[in-house]
């Protein structure tokens, strides 16, 4: 069986495969991607957690202190 995905990148995600990938195998882009990905995902949520204020920020913080 065969698929096909089409996706549109951003600029940062295509320079980023272009930087890594240059020619090489899918688990290579696979694997680039995954780490964009995660990399975004760790931004997003520290911005999430510093604009917590109040309460929020008070539960985060007894949250974290466990950790």
């Amino acid at each position: 069986m065969t698929m096909s995905i089409s996706i549109t990148l951003d600029d940062e995600l295509g320079a980023a495969l272009n930087a890594v990938v240059a020619g090489g195998s899918r688990s290579v882009v696979a694997e680039a991607i995954r780490e964009y990905l995660d990399r975004k995902a760790v931004a997003t949520a520290a911005a999430w957690h510093a604009s917590l204020e109040g309460e929020d920020a008070a539960a985060f913080a007894e949250f974290n202190a466990a950790w």
